[in-house]
């Protein structure tokens, strides 16, 4: 759950505007399916088994779905965390502005409290309806086991047809496999 000062009194300095994270990654800017489930698989290790949509399997090879989890799964269970999702839904619900906005904006003004107050962010993609999902860097040592399932990069929003597009990710998952290897050796 999201603090309520995050959510309250929302207006347009709070945000992080979508054109402000392209400037920042501007090879993000090129609509690329691949890549964004690449961005997301190294959430994982390269042999972590993953579930996205109904299929379960390694990272390194997972497909992309409409939605992914943030888990680690053995035997159909989750057994870690690796990451959570807050949904548009999850950043927009019990909302209020003092200021005038869009879905879309009002989700930057979130993820803009939301960046400030150091919440470790290590995505943000586009729902492909008019939102924004965020997914965070689960720390074990903070939160609980939590089953969390957003939007795939790469995938389809099932609705309106559009791509999940990242937007802005962590440059830790920007790692060649071969590289991340190499680091944990």
């Amino acid at each position: 759950m999201l603090e309520r000062r995050h959510k309250l009194g929302l207006c347009h300095r709070d945000r992080w505007r979508v054109g402000e994270m392209l400037r920042s990654q501007p090879d993000l800017r090129e609509i690329d399916p691949v890549r964004d489930l690449d961005l997301w698989r190294h959430l994982f290790d390269a042999d972590d088994l993953v579930l996205t949509g109904e299929t379960a399997t390694a990272a390194a090879h997972a497909p992309a779905a409409e939605y992914c989890w943030g888990n680690v799964w053995r035997d159909g269970l989750p057994i870690r965390t690796v990451a959570y999702c807050l949904s548009a839904v999850d950043l927009l619900r019990g909302t209020s502005h003092t200021e005038t906005m869009s879905r879309r904006q009002a989700c930057e003004a979130v993820l803009g409290r939301l960046r400030v107050a150091g919440t470790p962010v290590v995505m943000v993609v586009d729902d492909g309806d008019g939102g924004l999902e965020c997914w965070c860097d689960a720390d074990p040592a903070s939160y609980r086991l939590l089953v969390s399932r957003g939007r795939c990069p790469g995938g389809t929003n099932a609705k309106t047809g559009k791509i999940h597009r990242v937007l802005w990710a962590d440059p830790g998952t920007r790692v060649p496999w071969e590289e991340d290897f190499e680091l944990v050796a």
